[in-house]
């Protein structure tokens, strides 16, 4: 296109008198938030009728069109921040952080859910700084979530607006890998969408925690990854591929501990509430809207530890009928979230044996002895 190697003339231009003329980073920077979200130069004026081609033949004709109120509104299109493309600082996004509050990061899905006009595909999408990610493995395991909203079409491709959460998660952190996993599993039970994974560099990783990188570029290949992230949250029943099952009922419990499935991510025509799991401790009843504050302490993190116990013996229990009170102390012990290693078998005992299926009451889970 004669509008793109105009840009580009601009831009070579822009580049050379940067040095001298700090304004010209505005003009420079206008441009750049388009092409690093894959708007072509001609194509600006349809998201921005403000801009005429014309503006775009010169860097003068550019700057006598780049008033305040045009950069606030293509700031406010991209969610970038206005300091930015003002040239005021390299920081491009504004700070949105999700570590210890996943309810912010589901809250904004549900929000972009609801104003979408058709479904949204892989609206959650992943960066990490390894693809194979080993809950065993002690070495530090990078990830950062980014949220993607479609802002337009342009013929056939979509425009899409980035929320980057730029606290990140590392992988070998149980917190934060429980956290991660729940937010993961709600959002695939929700809206029935992978959630990829898209291999970055420490520096790439470094610099879009930092804030300074739109992430279109790592994020816009194909969107079936081996794995997905979801693949860590699933049992083998609904992923053939499901990986760190040993973890999962530790993140169904974190889910309803933290009521994450009260978060409706239908679009405001549909009226429909999206399926839940057979495997989720809540399938069979509604989730709470608002969760009472809890005492601190030491007294209240031990119901809140027994409360897990309970919840991931119930889920265990809803997958598999036949398995003993005795089998199931057992694989709560082997649970490291859960804690129950430390705990003595008759005190689980004692707290999940009101779960255990009628069938199952009251049986030690020893084998009967033959008859000589």
């Amino acid at each position: 296109m004669s509008s793109n190697r105009s840009t580009s003339r601009i831009l070579q231009a822009l580049a050379g008198r940067r040095a001298a003329n700090t304004v010209d980073t505005v003009a420079a920077r206008f441009l750049q938030v388009f092409q690093e979200h894959g708007v072509e130069a001609a194509q600006i004026p349809r998201l921005l009728p403000e801009i005429r081609i014309s503006d775009l033949q010169t860097p003068a004709t550019l700057l006598a069109a780049l008033a305040p109120e045009i950069l606030d509104k293509t700031a406010q299109l991209f969610g970038v921040r206005s300091h930015w493309l003002e040239g005021v600082d390299d920081e491009i996004y504004d700070y949105l952080a999700v570590n210890k509050q996943p309810e912010t990061l589901l809250e904004r899905l549900a929000a972009i859910c609801a104003n979408q006009q058709q479904t949204l595909c892989f609206p959650l999408r992943v960066l990490t700084t390894r693809k194979a990610l080993d809950w065993h493995n002690d070495d530090a395991q990078y990830l950062a979530l980014v949220l993607v909203e479609q802002i337009a079409m342009l013929g056939e491709e979509n425009i899409c607006r980035y929320h980057v959460y730029r606290d990140g998660f590392d992988w070998s952190h149980l917190p934060a890998r429980l956290e991660l996993k729940a937010i993961v599993r709600v959002v695939f039970d929700a809206l029935h969408t992978p959630v990829p994974l898209f291999v970055v560099s420490r520096k790439e990783m470094d610099d879009i925690l930092d804030g300074k990188l739109i992430p279109r570029r790592f994020l816009n290949g194909c969107q079936i990854t081996n794995p997905s992230l979801e693949d860590y949250a699933l049992s083998e029943v609904h992923s053939h591929v499901a990986r760190e099952t040993e973890e999962l009922p530790a993140v169904l419990a974190y889910i309803e501990r933290h009521h994450l499935r009260a978060y409706s991510f239908a679009q405001e025509e549909t009226t429909t509430p999206p399926e839940t799991p057979a495997d989720s401790p809540t399938a069979s009843t509604p989730p709470e809207t608002s969760k009472p504050p809890k005492p601190s302490g030491k007294r209240q993190a031990q119901a809140d530890n027994w409360e897990s116990i309970r919840i991931a013996a119930r889920t265990l229990w809803a997958e598999d009928s036949q398995r003993s009170i005795t089998d199931m102390i057992r694989r709560l012990q082997k649970v490291p979230a859960l804690k129950a290693a430390a705990l003595s078998e008759s005190a689980i005992r004692k707290h999940i044996a009101d779960l255990a299926p009628p069938g199952i009451r009251g049986k030690s889970g020893r084998k009967p002895k033959q008859s000589p």
